[in-house]
């Protein structure tokens, strides 16, 4: 067994899309990969498209690997501008706005909710 869990920017990333929240009846871009699992929180590679996206957060870090973002907090108001080499922790239950100003990659560890 190895102990090299992969190179994060060699990842063939999975299609997905959010809601555009700009854009009615559109979605943006986003993909993402599954690592595994490492002492029972999930490590995966997500990446996004220029764009505005909402959601709500799990229990989360992430490092910013490339690209730029805008990340609003709906229940403290507070904008968060994000880039390469950024250290983020996501609180769970947190709504959210991303707008994507370039391309957007990061490597996340997280707690997914109970469902």
């Amino acid at each position: 067994m190895t102990q090299h869990l992969g190179n994060v920017f060699r990842y063939q990333l999975q299609p997905e899309g959010y809601e555009n929240l700009e854009d009615a009846g559109s979605t943006v871009p986003t993909g993402t990969y599954h690592i595994g699992t490492v002492a029972g929180a999930e490590v995966g590679v997500w990446e996004a498209e220029p764009g505005l996206i909402g959601g709500v957060t799990d229990e989360e870090v992430f490092v910013v690997l490339e690209g730029r973002a805008e990340v609003t907090f709906d229940d403290t108001r507070e904008t968060i501008q994000i880039g390469p080499g950024d250290v983020v922790r996501l609180n769970r239950g947190q709504r959210n706005t991303w707008r994507t100003i370039e391309r957007l990659r990061k490597v996340s560890i997280w707690s997914a909710s109970d469902s």
